[in-house]
């Protein structure tokens, strides 16, 4: 369990109330400028632009992963499928390009669209545009001109310079919100409260104490199969076997959750590489373990390390999967949406 599970995703206690109560004038000081900015935009004081497109905005209160890309992906492939022309936005975190908006297509480089963009498009292909702006309003009016009828937002709950149609809030279903702190004492960005003014919640997993107007969210892994496979489109074949002693890589926000499911799909984990959040390992670290131990890792690590051609590299893709329930108050939201206009 690391630093930041045991003080910030346990209850506030004896062994983690050294940590947080001297962090709780700061949060009450980030509470402020956080309520002081909705309100100018709630306001008008300051500008939130509007662009013709739905947009339907997938985000999260708490820091780390809590699974919206697979919910995005999920959501691009149901709305192209229900006949909407559809794009996604990304700010492409850790990305550099030399120019914005950057469209990703299939062959994009990652160094230029970020991990989550590149993964995006490699799963959904033709069925969305997506494309990559670190100024999202920017973005929004690119896609706008490009004539999509619904941009889904990959994140970005907290930028209301953007005005949003529809919200969609994921969380944890294990982590919940942890201690209930903002930051820095606690991991959430907006207060309880903002769960309320949500369209719809969804939790990654089943909640201990489930909540009726929650939709819960499964992450379905598939078999293991080897990174050339996976980012190339090749199909999925030379797969792992179960029962193998591998070596787990993760950089996500949560990279528990995924030991946890490569555990359940039957490997052994021998050692971890904990990287952080984006976060990437040089390839002669790669090269040095994967010669003891096959390497799994998260989608969204690979395609960071296709580019080396390295054997003994494996990907454990998971897909999200909803009930139709949650879809149906998607499409009955967009049919009342585009009825309005």
């Amino acid at each position: 369990m690391s630093f930041l599970d045991k003080v910030w995703y346990k209850k506030l206690g004896v062994l983690n109330a050294p940590v947080i109560l001297p962090l709780l004038p700061l949060s009450a000081v980030f509470s402020l400028i956080t309520k002081i900015r909705r309100e100018r935009y709630k306001s008008h004081r300051k500008f939130s632009l509007r662009v013709k497109p739905i947009v339907i905005v997938v985000g999260g209160i708490a820091v780390g992963g809590t699974g919206k890309t697979p919910l995005c992906i999920s959501l691009l492939q149901r709305l192209s499928d229900l006949g909407y022309t559809v794009g996604l936005l990304s700010r492409g975190y850790k990305g550099k390009s030399k120019e914005y908006p950057l469209v990703v297509t299939t062959a994009s480089n990652v160094e230029e669209t970020g991990d989550e963009p590149l993964l995006i498009k490699l799963s959904v292909k033709e069925k969305a545009t997506v494309v990559v702006d670190p100024n999202r309003e920017r973005g929004a009016q690119y896609l706008e001109k490009l004539g999509v009828d619904v941009i889904v937002t990959d994140d970005g709950l907290q930028h209301y310079a953007l005005e949003r149609d529809i919200e969609i809030i994921v969380i944890d279903a294990q982590r919940m919100l942890g201690n209930g702190f903002l930051l820095p004492a606690g991991p959430l960005r907006e207060g309880e409260w903002r769960l309320n003014s949500a369209d719809i919640v969804v939790t990654n997993g089943n909640p201990a104490e489930p909540r009726k107007n929650y939709q819960s969210m499964h992450l379905v892994p598939s078999p293991a199969v080897s990174i050339e496979s996976f980012c190339s489109n090749q199909g999925y074949h030379d797969y792992l076997q179960k029962g193998t002693n591998v070596v787990a890589l993760a950089g996500i926000g949560n990279p528990t959750r995924f030991y946890n499911t490569l555990k359940s799909c039957g490997y052994n984990i021998v050692s971890t590489i904990d990287i952080g959040d984006h976060g990437v390992v040089s390839k002669q670290i790669l090269i040095n373990n994967s010669k003891k131990y096959p390497i799994v890792m998260t989608a969204k690590d690979a395609v960071k390390y296709a580019k080396y051609k390295l054997d003994n590299l494996y990907v454990l893709n998971v897909e999200a999967v909803l009930s139709e329930r949650f879809y149906q108050i998607v499409a009955d939201k967009l049919y009342d949406l585009t009825s309005k206009e």
